[in-house]
């Protein structure tokens, strides 16, 4: 999921999707504004109430992300 304020874009790209079990953790990046990006991992109900709180505080959803963050932007504990 894509969330947009004036201020940043939040998205929400599933880590991994685990069967009988569904989605239990997201990559989350924020990009704010100047072009500056944060990442984290979060849990499926960190997702969920941060999704909650930013639709209630006046952000919109702007789009899905189905698939894996690419590798190549965030490979978190990667060793090259």
């Amino acid at each position: 999921m894509q969330i947009s304020n004036n201020i940043c874009t939040v998205d929400f790209f599933p880590e991994a999707f685990i069967a009988d079990e569904g989605v239990k953790r997201f990559q989350k990046r924020v990009t704010f504004s100047n072009g500056t990006k944060s990442y984290s991992t979060v849990t499926m109900l960190t997702a969920r109430n941060e999704w909650e709180t930013r639709l209630a505080n006046g952000a919109t959803v702007t789009g899905y992300n189905m698939d894996q963050m690419p590798r190549s932007e965030y490979a978190p504990m990667a060793v090259g």
